[in-house]
């Protein structure tokens, strides 16, 4: 028994397309549903509708800290606090004066930079204008200060800085650029390196 003889098509006959099997219509509807019921079952939970699903982020926050005064606060360097300051103040590398214009000077920068009068800053901590000048220019020769012209400073970013860290990085990075022959503010003077850091562990 032959095979059944092939249908032949002419040039003006395309030949038929395969059956494909019929699929059902979804609407945008039916797909937004299944795509959110999804979801919430990835969550463990179906929303009361599956059109509206809310996902919410909680963050927690950390309490604001309560610092005195409205002027907030400044990070210093513990090892500074630690071992560095207080040997000079003990061993006179720093007077009492040169610390005091110091703090004030930290209280003052806002992301390294200051602007001071020597009188404002004279009557802020209670000395005589002419005693500041001095004061000054030892603190800059220590390299916890750099003065860039008359009355406006940078704070050594590396002992005490107010701002975040990438300000901070900013900072530095611009300050290194300029190659200092004082070498700011990587180095401090001889007499206030007394300790390595490894030195606090």
């Amino acid at each position: 028994m032959g095979q059944p003889a092939r249908r032949r098509h002419g040039p003006d006959v395309p030949a038929s397309p395969p059956a494909s099997p019929r699929l059902r219509p979804a609407s945008a509807e039916q797909d937004t549903d299944d795509i959110a019921r999804r979801i919430a079952e990835q969550f463990g939970r179906l929303p009361a509708s599956a059109r509206e699903l809310e996902v919410t982020a909680k963050v927690k926050h950390r309490a604001p800290h309560e610092m005195l005064g409205r002027d907030g606060y400044s990070l210093v360097s513990n090892y500074f606090l630690r071992r560095v300051l207080p040997y000079c103040l003990m061993h006179n590398v720093i007077s009492k004066l040169q610390a005091a214009v110091l703090s004030n000077f930290i209280g003052r920068a806002e992301k390294g930079k200051f602007q001071a009068t020597q009188a404002e800053t004279a009557e802020e901590i209670g000395v005589g204008r002419t005693s500041v000048g001095p004061a000054i220019e030892q603190l800059c020769r220590l390299n916890l200060l750099r003065q860039i012209r008359r009355s406006v400073y940078e704070l050594n970013p590396r002992v005490a800085f107010n701002g975040n860290g990438d300000e901070q990085n900013e900072f530095l990075a611009r300050l290194r650029e300029l190659q200092l022959e004082s070498k700011f503010p990587d180095d401090l003077a001889p007499e206030m390196t007394l300790f390595s850091v490894a030195d606090t562990a």
